[in-house]
């Protein structure tokens, strides 16, 4: 069938709701809802087209008037008389629409809290975070990055202080502050000293 203009968009896929007028009897205003023998759950009455001997029935999800809905039951107002005719139409059900094709999804489609930017990353609690700006590398070779927590600041390695005694009996110290230093020790063997 040909439409002027755009087609109806196919979604929603609403359901005709199974017959109940058959438990109709005078006196009972709660029925359970089935659409194909499956039990099924609107949100609020608004999602139910519900017709009484040809009369559509005013959804209310207070109760006063025509029907509501609680849980998987209709529940009218006043109970619809033996013999009553019933149909009804559930829409607006939700729609599983897949998994997005990839490039379709961009920062305005997340619900991620926060402001997206060249400055911020999506943290995994859902958020919009700030990257830490690092301090000036600027004289600073040969140091190591460190932080209290809160603030990022560059510390040089601590020297490794190596005390020794000389061939003369003095005493001395050699400070390491990087690589090893390599020695023979009194029996003769190699060893050396570094800072980890």
């Amino acid at each position: 069938m040909a439409y002027i203009g755009n087609s109806p968009a196919n979604i929603g896929n609403y359901q005709v709701v199974d017959d109940i007028s058959s438990t109709f009897n005078g006196t009972l205003t709660s029925f359970a809802l089935t659409a194909s023998s499956l039990t099924i759950n609107p949100a609020k009455s608004g999602q139910l087209l519900v017709s009484i001997n040809g009369v559509l029935q005013e959804p209310d999800d207070t109760g006063t008037e025509g029907f509501k809905v609680s849980g998987s039951n209709i529940v009218f107002s006043s109970a619809p008389a033996t013999g009553s005719t019933f149909w009804a139409v559930w829409q607006g059900q939700a729609v599983d629409i897949g998994t997005p094709s990839d490039g379709v999804v961009g920062t305005t489609q997340l619900s991620a809290t926060g402001t997206a930017s060249s400055a911020t990353f999506l943290a995994g609690d859902n958020t919009w975070k700030t990257v830490d700006a690092l301090p000036t590398q600027a004289t600073h070779a040969g140091k190591y990055l460190t932080t209290n927590g809160t603030v990022a600041a560059w510390n040089s390695i601590a020297a490794t202080t190596f005390p020794f005694y000389k061939a003369d009996g003095t005493s001395d110290t050699i400070a390491i502050t990087s690589g090893e230093f390599p020695f023979f020790k009194a029996d003769g063997s190699a060893d050396n000293i570094g800072v980890s």
